[in-house]
């Protein structure tokens, strides 16, 4: 049973999936370099760098049956899972200890000497804290949110934030709007269900840490933080508090982003720090931002969400999937079983409807493995055809980080490369030898 960070970590190097760098690594570059080196294979700690004294571990889940392992089910169930337990909610339990109550810091607080914050890209405005994931209440209701937000140092006790228009950004706005600052915590170093819990697709109102207690199937322990008081993990590395104060803007980035271009640098929110509260031997966790640790958190419970939308519209859609080729967001591949003429289309159109970041969607037979490109492409090679299986929606919203996007109005497309009905047995039945899986030279 994975209940922290460190469960996990101890659970890969069991595994043989953790690489140990023993000797010093710098934060600037050097850091993001070698956990670059190994995305996709294995997770990393390095155990000393150049900057805070601090092991910091990278690439923790960077591959897709890592977190189907964590979860408890086979890859190809993941998302089907994550849907199922998406619908369940454990509210959260609370502790009132918690391991990252050990050292508390509430003076003289200087982040760069006590974190070690790596400089990630070559033109990055400096360093940043890229996997820290802010818990905070609405100033109205009081409901909680929980989310994934980039802060730049740019002072002892000063952060730049990038807020998106989504849950936070409004409760931003309503604290603005009494003339108060808004109070967060910010944890860093969760289990990877707790990280991906903070990228479900879920209502305003809906708290993600009661939907965290579903996808682990037991409530979260939470403690309150020890300056806000905020309901916080009690299994966090390290929490950050502080304050969006309304109205504060400085200049943050650039910064190198998902979609593998740098967000540029504007005047956005600054995070004033208050406390920092961490275990007496706490471990740094570090994103390397596009990497496969990065995609797959956004990936896979945007997936989730999307099939839960895609078998409302359509029933008999299969699967879906947001494949890292399209930054795990704008691309979207859908599977059905079609039934009828036009589910193909339908399907498209609610899959390009469900989240602001899908851009172009492909739908498929029940024959093709979405996970695999070639398959897609042959479908695409071989069942569609431009002029009557293609349509394009002009003006739409669209990602602010696409950089082809004109601040975040964009175009979206839909590619129906499904057969007719009953094609799959007849004019597109795809070719087939007999023995073919289980054929043995044997020598």
């Amino acid at each position: 049973m994975i209940n922290d960070f460190r469960d996990w970590i101890e659970h890969l190097e069991a595994g043989g999936r953790l690489r140990r760098v023993k000797r010093s690594v710098r934060l600037r570059h050097e850091l993001a370099a070698l956990s670059q080196k190994l995305d996709g294979e294995s997770a990393v700690l390095f155990e000393a760098t150049d900057g805070a004294p601090m092991p910091v571990a990278a690439n923790i889940a960077c591959r897709r049956e890592w977190y189907a392992e964590a979860i408890g089910v086979a890859p190809e169930r993941l998302s089907q899972e994550v849907r199922l337990r998406q619908e369940v909610r454990i509210a959260p339990e609370a502790v009132p200890d918690a391991p990252f109550l050990e050292k508390v810091v509430s003076k003289n607080i200087d982040v760069l000497k006590r974190l070690p914050l790596p400089t990630y890209h070559e033109l990055d405005g400096g360093p940043y804290i890229s996997a820290g994931v802010f818990f905070a209440k609405d100033p109205d209701t009081g409901e909680g949110n929980v989310s994934i937000h980039r802060m730049q140092a740019l002072g002892p006790d000063l952060f730049g934030l990038l807020v998106l228009p989504r849950h936070l950004k409004g409760m931003l706005r309503r604290a603005g709007e009494r003339g108060e600052a808004l109070k967060v915590a910010v944890c860093v170093g969760l289990d990877p269900l707790l990280l991906m819990a903070s990228q479900l697709v879920l209502a305003p109102g809906e708290d993600e840490l009661s939907a965290a207690g579903g996808l682990r199937g037991r409530a979260v322990e939470v403690a309150p933080a020890p300056w806000s008081g905020i309901p916080v993990p009690a299994g966090a590395e390290i929490v950050i508090e502080g304050e969006i104060p309304p109205g504060e803007l400085r200049r943050e980035g650039p910064f190198g982003e998902f979609p593998r271009y740098y967000s540029p640098a504007a005047e956005r929110e600054v995070f004033r720090v208050k406390s920092i509260a961490m275990r007496k031997d706490p471990v740094f966790y570090s994103i390397v931002a596009a990497g496969f640790d990065h995609l797959l958190m956004g990936a896979v419970p945007r997936e989730a969400a999307l099939l839960h939308d895609l078998r409302k519209a359509v029933p008999s859609v299969t699967g879906a999937t947001l494949p890292l080729s399209g930054a795990g967001r704008y691309h979207c591949v859908i599977q059905l079983d079609k039934q009828n003429e036009g589910e193909g289309k339908s399907a498209l159109m609610a899959a390009l409807a469900s989240h602001y970041d899908v851009k172009h969607a492909i739908c498929v037979d029940r024959d093709i493995d979405i996970h695999d490109p070639a398959e897609v492409d042959w479908a695409l090679a071989t069942r569609f055809q431009a002029d009557r299986d293609m349509f394009v929606v002009p003006g739409a919203w669209g990602s602010r980080l696409d950089p082809s996007a004109e601040d975040g109005v964009t175009a979206k497309m839909g590619l129906d490369a499904t057969a007719p009905v009953g094609g799959l047995e007849g004019a597109f039945r795809s070719l087939k030898i007999p023995g073919a899986e289980n054929a043995d030279f044997g020598e």
